[in-house]
């Protein structure tokens, strides 16, 4: 969990700081990189989710199938259970 939030941290850190022009002033540089981190942590949080997407339904389909694979339908099992 916390590997992800370290890595995610460290390529914005690495996008802000390779971001750079020598043409800007100081205002309008950091300006830029804020903007071009921003744009490359959206970048990143749209493949979580295209990612997300993908993974999730394909385990609840596992899952389903699994549990559905264990049961026997009511009408197949008229015995009654034990009194305890």
């Amino acid at each position: 969990m916390f590997i992800g939030g370290s890595l995610g941290l460290g390529v914005l850190v690495t996008v802000f700081a390779a971001e750079g022009s020598s043409t800007l002033s100081a205002r309008e540089l950091l300006a830029h990189r804020v903007a071009t981190s921003l744009t490359a942590g959206t970048a990143m949080l749209a493949l979580v989710l295209v990612i997300g997407l993908i993974v999730v339904p394909g385990k609840t389909a596992q899952v389903t199938t699994n549990a559905t694979v264990g049961q026997q339908s009511p009408s197949s099992d008229n015995q009654t259970l034990p009194a305890p």
